[in-house]
C-alpha cells in the first residue's frame, strides 16, 4: 500500500493566512486551520499535520521566532519527510536565510512560502504558492528552499523586490534552485535526501546593526552605532565604497575594529559582488578592517553576521567564517 509523504506545514502569519476586516485593513487570522479549509488539495499530496508558531504581521518579526521555528523542526525532524513554513513576505528573506544557517546539515526539504494577496482574496497567489511548497516539500530535496511564484530559491539568496508583482520574491546572485511550470524543473544540483543527522544552532547575536550610506551620511552615526552594537552591516555603493574625503567613515571603521565590532560592507545594489580591492575608497574600508560581504544579500550578511557572532567574538575567526560559504550564501573566493 502506497503511504503519502508526512509534510508539517508551520505557521507564522503573514499575508497568506490573513483575512479582511470590516474596515478593508487586512490582519491575521485567529485559526491557523483556515489553509486547510482553503487549500483542500493539500491533502491529495501528503498527509499534512500544522503547528501554529505565531500570527503575525511579518513587520513585527524578531529574531526569536527563527530560533522557534528552527527548534520547531529540529526537534520533529525524524517524524517527518519535509517542512512548509508559511510567512510574511516582507522579511521572508531574513526568515529562510536564518533557517538555513541555524539548521546545518539538513537531510530533508524546509520550504518557505508566503503570498502577496491573501487566500480568500479573488485572484490570490497564495493558494498555487502553498500547494506548489508542500511538492516541493515531497520532493529529493535537503535544502532551505524559498518557494513564491514560478520559481525554487535558495534560502539564502531570497529576496523581495516588488510590492505589485506575485513573482515578488526573487533569486539574487544565483540562478533559482528550479522552476515551477506544468512540472517541477530543478536548475541545478540541489542537495538530496540524505541520512545525515542535522547539527541544531541556533545561537545569534541579536546585537547587529544594519544601515546604508548616503550622501551626507555623518560619521557620527557609525561611531553612535558601534557604541551600542556587537557588529554592523553597512550597505556601502557599488561594489562596496564608503565615502572616504569630507564625512569620511574610514576612521569610525577603524574605531570598530579595535573594540572588536566587525564592520561587513556589502553592496546597495540588488544584483553583484563587493570588489573593495578595486576603487581606493573600498580599499581604504579594507585597510580600516570592514569585512566584504562579497555576493551575499544584505539581509543574509546581516542574518549570517548574528549567527557567526552567536559563536565567536574573535575578529579573525569571524573575518573567516563572514568570508566561507555555509549554505549557498556567496560563491566560493576564486
Amino acid at each position: 500500500m502506497h503511504t503519502k509523504p508526512r509534510i508539517l506545514i508551520l505557521t507564522t502569519g503573514g499575508t497568506i493566512t490573513m483575512l479582511r476586516n470590516e474596515d478593508g485593513t487586512l490582519s491575521p487570522c485567529r485559526d491557523a486551520g483556515v489553509l486547510l479549509e482553503c487549500v483542500p488539495e493539500l491533502r491529495q499530496i501528503a498527509d499534512i499535520d500544522l503547528l501554529a508558531l505565531a500570527n503575525i504581521d511579518s513587520s513585527n518579526l524578531q529574531p526569536g521566532l527563527w530560533k522557534s521555528v528552527a527548534t520547531a523542526i529540529y526537534q520533529r525532524m525524524d517524524e517527518y519527510d519535509g517542512f512548509v513554513v508559511t510567512h510574511g513576505t516582507d522579511t521572508i528573506a531574513y526568515t529562510s536565510a536564518a533557517l538555513a544557517f541555524m539548521i546545518q546539515e539538513l537531510p530533508k526539504p524546509i520550504v518557505v512560502t508566503g503570498a502577496q494577496v491573501p487566500l480568500g482574496e479573488i485572484g490570490n497567489d497564495g493558494h498555487v504558492n502553498l500547494i506548489n511548497a508542500v511538492r516541493v516539500a515531497t520532493s529529493d530535496l535537503a535544502e532551505v528552499a524559498v518557494v513564491f511564484g514560478s520559481q525554487i530559491i535558495y534560502g539564502t539568496r531570497a529576496k523581495k523586490t516588488s510590492v505589485f508583482d506575485l513573482q515578488a520574491i526573487v533569486s539574487v546572485n544565483e540562478h533559482p534552485m528550479g522552476d515551477i511550470g506544468l512540472f517541477i524543473k530543478f536548475n541545478a544540483t540541489p542537495r538530496a535526501r540524505n541520512s545525515r543527522k542535522p547539527l541544531l544552532q541556533p545561537c545569534l547575536n541579536e546585537n547587529v546593526a544594519r544601515i546604508a550610506v548616503y550622501p551626507g551620511f555623518k560619521p557620527d552615526i557609525l561611531e553612535y552605532l558601534v557604541r551600542v552594537h556587537d557588529g554592523i552591516v553597512l550597505e556601502g555603493y557599488g561594489a562596496g565604497h564608503i565615502p572616504t574625503e569630507t564625512n569620511s567613515l574610514v576612521p569610525a571603521i577603524k574605531a570598530a575594529t579595535a573594540r572588536n565590532v566587525p564592520v561587513v560592507v556589502c553592496t546597495q545594489c540588488i544584483v553583484g559582488s563587493t570588489q573593495m580591492e578595486i576603487y581606493q575608497v573600498g580599499r581604504d574600508a579594507l585597510e580600516a578592517g570592514a569585512i566584504p560581504a562579497l555576493d551575499m544579500t544584505s539581509e543574509t550578511a546581516m542574518v549570517k553576521l548574528m549567527w557567526v557572532l552567536g559563536q565567536t567574538g574573535d575578529m579573525v575567526t569571524i573575518h573567516s567564517k563572514m568570508q566561507k560559504p555555509f549554505v549557498r550564501e556567496i560563491h566560493p573566493l576564486s
